[in-house]
């Protein structure tokens, strides 16, 4: 599963196609607004119920779902991680730091940036998606072994100071016995 900026991105990438599809189909003069013929069935009454579904249809042509799209990049840029050597999820850099001595990121994780979950949502994410997105975390590294202190002082007793070749004697050298 993509993280959640990859997830909102392969959404916008989905309804921009869509609408390219739209504009083209029967000849339409994109990006002119278009016209929507809408078969209501005979159920409808044609009076009440066609007009709405057609202004609303008419209101989502394919030049106004591709700025929403547009706008949406725009959205996705501004929140984006923060980059400059940080991991690649850390940090939203369109939520901003705190104003802390040593200030810290508002949104730690980008897929924890409300403005970012709030366009998702507009694309339909749900709470099983949003709990299933990836979470990169940066690499830790391994733990170091604990000091073995007998072993150390084995090595420091095997090897006494008296034994520094002169050369690397400095000028206030004591020699231990």
């Amino acid at each position: 599963m993509p993280d959640l900026r990859e997830w909102i991105t392969r959404k916008i990438r989905q309804r921009e196609d869509l609408a390219k599809r739209a504009a083209h189909y029967g000849h339409l003069d994109w990006p002119q607004p278009c016209t929507a013929a809408v078969d209501v069935g005979e159920g409808w009454p044609l009076t009440t119920e066609a007009g709405p579904i057609a202004e609303h249809i008419s209101e989502h042509d394919p030049a106004t779902v591709l700025r929403r799209c547009a706008a949406d990049r725009k959205i996705l840029a501004e929140h984006a991680p923060k980059g400059d050597g940080w991991p690649s999820h850390y940090a939203c850099e369109g939520c901003g730091y705190d104003a802390s001595y040593c200030p810290e990121p508002i949104t730690e994780h980008v897929n924890d940036c409300p403005t970012l979950l709030a366009l998702a949502e507009g694309y339909g994410l749900t709470d099983e998606q949003r709990a299933a997105l990836d979470r990169p975390e940066p690499e830790r590294p391994a733990p170091k072994p604990p000091v073995n202190l007998t072993a150390l002082v084995r090595l420091l007793s095997a090897n006494p100071t008296s034994s520094v070749p002169p050369a690397l004697r400095g000028p206030n050298w004591k020699a231990q016995p």
